[in-house]
């Protein structure tokens, strides 16, 4: 290797990417055939987040003859960033055929089987080998840590992570990873202390933020309390955002208004149950409507999404910059977020005004903090009980009654309360321990005390790891209720999952998150529902499901009235009975399933607010 590319590889290995260019640069204006030239400045600009162009230089580096193995692994690397995703692979393959055993080539194919091709057998063999490699390669330990969490293997996440502390790795990933973990576990004080850690280490971290954002709703009950983190976390976003659209508004009455939606969840997932009957609903006389996809994830629901929508988008490997020009490219009107700050959002795309009115409709129930959204459509009694005019950096458009779901399958039949041919009551929640934390277990377990003999089901979260079952076991041992009384359940394929339902004589609400497709569903299922209302816009849910179906008394204002309510109802066998045979009929003819009329009363909303910016315009 000549000086000059002696002296570029070493900056390029420090970091110093501008003066590894110049040096490269330089190398091939004297000699354009130099291939290790040409590979080590694909190698910079891939760096520098240059992808065209380093594509461009390593085509040149492989199509000169006797090319090094690992130019191969990092064509992958460059042609998985622009989404050429089976190219990649391809790429990464020919790597290792030639022999290429870089550990950073088994790291990155580990990567892609991780988060691209959802190969997790291979995912971890990848990780593993990089490991095997190098036991210091801690950067493996945290994606194999990720790996476990997207597989539900909680306890071997956190297992992996804690190597990484106890060798002083600490990183913003291991803390995200950590905080995920824990909270799974329902070790809700321990994770919301990683979240937060992991906030401190690294401000700008989307992930980070977004997941500290999460945790608080699963862990505090009190806007007053979120709200002004929310404002924390969005400072520096609001501090480069626009307020006002910088174009003019076409208020030309009678024409259709294009609405744009954003998400990275039009596909198998919760958001399909509330946004797919609204789009069905859609009045298209009115309203065109535009879909953003931010996901790589195709399957039968993205489709039903694509054939209802006017123009489709898949935005994930636009930045945010490309998505704000094709969205002003597409004159969108009303420009509408799904996700908030869930994963996959690409609210910092909202941050430049590219629409006249920014919407935040769905994802977490909770303001976006963010300037630039002009308004959030909400509940109309949560938004007044929780004072979220208050409390939300966006105007409220209410809308009465928004309560709604669709199953979108076939439910299966409803059985007689267990409790008939059992002779106790089986209590039950069909949450994830996310939702969950030893408080409300102490309550359970005073429940259980208060009627001798009842059983308590739960949903378990790495069921298949013993340390998950021992922790709950040893929880509910502190409130001296023996394991016996505990039915651990695994999470199950829908269909299972429904059919579960019918070993289960009354379902309990977590808090202060409360279930929403979970209460649904036990809905559905002929359960009545125990919750307790709270403070926060998450513990206000179910009192809108329930109001739906004039069941609001099944709602308690403490967790002294949460008992006592599942105390009369499973004393109550003839009501328990009843509500077997008649709630599925009663929801499916109330206001949860109308809806034409839940999505008329969302386009009133949307609406409203275009009227009020159309008049303000006309006044300025």
């Amino acid at each position: 290797m000549s000086n000059n590319l002696s002296r570029a590889n070493k900056k390029l290995n420090q970091g110093k990417l501008a003066e590894a260019y110049k040096l490269l640069s330089r190398a091939l204006k004297k000699d354009p055939s130099d291939t290790r030239a040409q590979y080590l400045l694909g190698d910079c600009l891939i760096r520098q987040d240059r992808i065209e162009e380093a594509i461009n230089h390593l085509k040149k580096a492989t199509s000169g003859g006797n090319t090094e193995p690992c130019i191969f692994f990092l064509c992958g690397v460059a042609l998985q960033k622009v989404g050429q995703f089976l190219d990649a692979k391809k790429s990464y393959d020919l790597a290792e055929r030639s022999g290429c055993t870089e550990n950073l080539m088994y790291y990155m194919i580990g990567s892609y089987h991780a988060n691209i091709s959802k190969d997790f057998t291979n995912a971890e063999i990848y990780f593993a080998r990089t490991i095997t490699n190098n036991p210091n390669a801690y950067v493996a330990y945290v994606a194999l840590s990720k790996l476990y969490n997207d597989q539900g293997r909680y306890e071997e996440a956190i297992q992996t992570l804690d190597y990484c502390l106890t060798h002083d790795y600490e990183t913003v990933e291991v803390y995200v990873n950590l905080g995920l973990a824990l909270s799974h576990q329902g070790r809700q004080e321990e994770a919301l202390a990683c979240c937060k850690k992991s906030v401190e280490m690294a401000p700008e971290n989307a992930i980070a933020k977004q997941n500290y954002l999460t945790q608080l709703l699963f862990s505090i009950d009190d806007e007053t309390v979120i709200y002004p983190e929310i404002q924390k976390i969005t400072k520096s976003l609001n501090a480069h955002s626009k307020i006002k659209y910088d174009g003019k508004i076409n208020c030309q009455a009678d024409r259709k208004i294009k609405l744009g939606f954003v998400s990275a969840d039009f596909r198998e997932h919760a958001i399909s149950h509330y946004f797919l009957p609204i789009l069905r609903n859609l009045n298209r006389d009115k309203f065109s409507v535009y879909l953003y996809y931010n996901n790589t994830i195709h399957d039968q629901m993205t489709d039903s999404f694509n054939a209802l929508s006017d123009t489709w988008c898949n935005c994930i490997l636009l930045k945010d910059k490309q998505l704000e020009n094709k969205i002003r490219s597409d004159n969108i009107d009303i420009l509408i977020d799904l996700s908030n700050n869930t994963a996959g959002n690409r609210l910092t795309a909202f941050l430049n005004k590219p629409a006249p009115m920014q919407v935040s409709l769905m994802g977490l129930p909770m303001s976006t903090g963010l300037d630039c959204m002009d308004y959030a459509v909400r509940d109309q009694y949560t938004a007044e009980k929780c004072h979220l005019n208050e409390y939300s950096s966006e105007k409220i458009l209410p809308i009465e009654n928004s309560a709604f779901f669709d199953p979108l399958i076939d439910l299966p039949p409803i059985s007689a309360p267990p409790c008939i041919k059992n002779g106790y009551i089986t209590f039950g929640s069909f949450n994830g321990l996310r939702k969950i934390d030893k408080n409300l277990m102490g309550v359970w377990a005073k429940l259980l005390h208060s009627l001798p003999g009842s059983m308590i089901k739960l949903m378990t979260d790495d069921y298949m790891n013993s340390f998950m079952k021992d922790y709950l076991y040893g929880i509910f041992a502190q409130f001296d209720v023996e394991k016996s009384r505990l039915i651990l359940q695994p999470r199950l394929p829908i269909e299972e999952f429904l059919a579960s339902h019918n070993e289960v004589d009354i379902a309990l609400d977590a808090y202060p998150c409360h279930g929403e497709s979970t209460s649904y569903h036990s809905l559905l299922m002929g359960l009545p529902l125990v919750s307790r209302t709270g403070r926060s816009c998450t513990s206000n849910a179910s009192n809108r499901i329930l109001s739906a179906i004039n069941r609001q008394h099944w709602v308690a204002n403490d967790f002294d009235e949460y008992i006592d309510i599942a105390l009369s109802l499973a004393h109550d066998v003839d009501s328990l009975i009843s509500n077997r045979k008649n709630l599925r009929t009663e929801i499916e003819n109330s206001s949860l399933m109308d809806f034409k009329r839940i999505t008329e009363n969302i386009e009133s909303a949307l609406m409203s607010g275009w009227r009020t910016l159309c008049e303000n315009q006309n006044q300025g």
